[in-house]
């Protein structure tokens, strides 16, 4: 060996590159989809929690008390 690495060290430097690098790759990949699941499981839940919530004390102003009267009908259909 004078000096310059010879071919099979070479190769196997490459291909545990190319390893090392596919797995990271896979490793990102994975991590990000569950994340993003995680996050529309949150959305979801919360989206929900506000649908459950119970409706407030009716308005003392008419006009948005008869308004709450109509969405709580079209909730209730």
């Amino acid at each position: 060996m004078n000096g310059s690495m010879e071919t099979s060290n070479i190769v196997l430097l490459v291909v545990s590159s190319a390893v090392s690098f596919a797995l990271g790759r896979a490793f990102v990949y994975f991590r990000t989809k569950k994340r993003e699941k995680l996050k529309a499981e949150t959305a979801a839940l919360a989206a929900q929690a506000l649908r459950d919530q119970p409706a407030g004390p009716p308005s003392k102003n008419k006009s948005k008390r008869k308004r709450q009267l109509q969405q709580d009908n079209q909730a209730r259909r």
